[in-house]
């Protein structure tokens, strides 16, 4: 059974296997046969007792203390969203899971955008709410109930998108960084996922965790072939998890034509 305290330790232990023993002064071993940090050098490191580390891993401390989390925090070399996903696990600070439908204000809101494409996600980033003009250029991917991640790594996406494989590994970490590790719904996602995708089986047993801010996509376009559209990402405030997508288009590209076109559609 998945606990909290279970998180934790698979979280633990799969960032000291990325750790490399030179970044912390340990001297290079030709014969290492242990990927990463031993257990006893991250206890060293972080100044703690092999044993008591060995119960974290194990699942088997409930609550550690906030000194020792920042102390283990260093000696894996934790980003600044690592840290805070770490200290949300180990203190399950998950709100309950708010009701999936947006309310009336955040639908009018997207529905008020005739010529910019938006849509929410919830932590599991599975759509709830989406605008014509996101409909529109998803073409099927983007409506209500699909779910970003699982989309993304469909083969339509692998075909057409640049530098799949980099931002398929944002997706999966910003996927663990929104949601509940013990949310049914997302176990459901990571078996699907990892059945039919050895590339997200392996993303997602490196447990990145960090949101995605902004970028560049891309969609495919009848008559216009595949154009670039960038995205701005925004939590929605009072929602856990849910984050505000809209997809736009600098002016005088061939993305900003695509949407004026089907604006144009939408309104005739």
């Amino acid at each position: 059974m998945i606990t909290r305290a279970s998180v934790l330790g698979d979280y633990l232990r799969a960032r000291r296997g990325l750790v490399a023993p030179e970044s912390i002064g340990l001297a290079a071993d030709p014969g290492r046969k242990v990927s990463g940090l031993r257990r006893s050098e991250v206890a060293m490191a972080a100044g703690v007792s092999e044993n008591y580390y060995l119960r974290l891993e194990q699942g088997r401390d409930q609550r550690p203390s906030e000194q020792v989390l920042m102390a283990l925090a260093r000696a894996l070399q934790l980003d600044h969203y690592g840290v805070e996903y770490m200290f949300r696990i180990a203190y399950s600070e998950y709100p309950p899971t708010p009701a999936s439908e947006p309310n009336e204000s955040l639908t009018a809101l997207l529905e008020h955008w005739r010529h910019t494409a938006a849509y929410i996600t919830d932590g599991n980033h599975d759509i709830v709410a989406a605008n014509d003009m996101a409909l529109r250029i998803g073409r099927g991917f983007l409506d209500v109930g699909q779910n970003n991640v699982v989309s993304y790594f469909s083969d339509h996406m692998q075909k057409i998108a640049k530098d799949w494989e980099a931002s398929a590994a944002h997706m999966t970490a910003a996927l663990r960084y929104h949601s509940d590790p013990l949310s049914p719904r997302l176990q459901q996602i990571v078996r699907e996922l990892s059945a039919r995708s050895p590339t997200f089986a392996r993303l997602w047993a490196r447990h990145d965790a960090w949101p995605q801010a902004d970028g560049v996509t891309q969609a495919l376009f009848d008559g216009f072939g595949v154009v670039d559209l960038h995205y701005q990402n925004l939590e929605v405030p009072g929602r856990p998890g849910h984050v505000l997508r809209t997809t736009f288009a600098p002016p005088n590209t061939p993305g900003a034509a695509v949407l004026a076109y089907l604006a144009a559609q939408s309104t005739g």
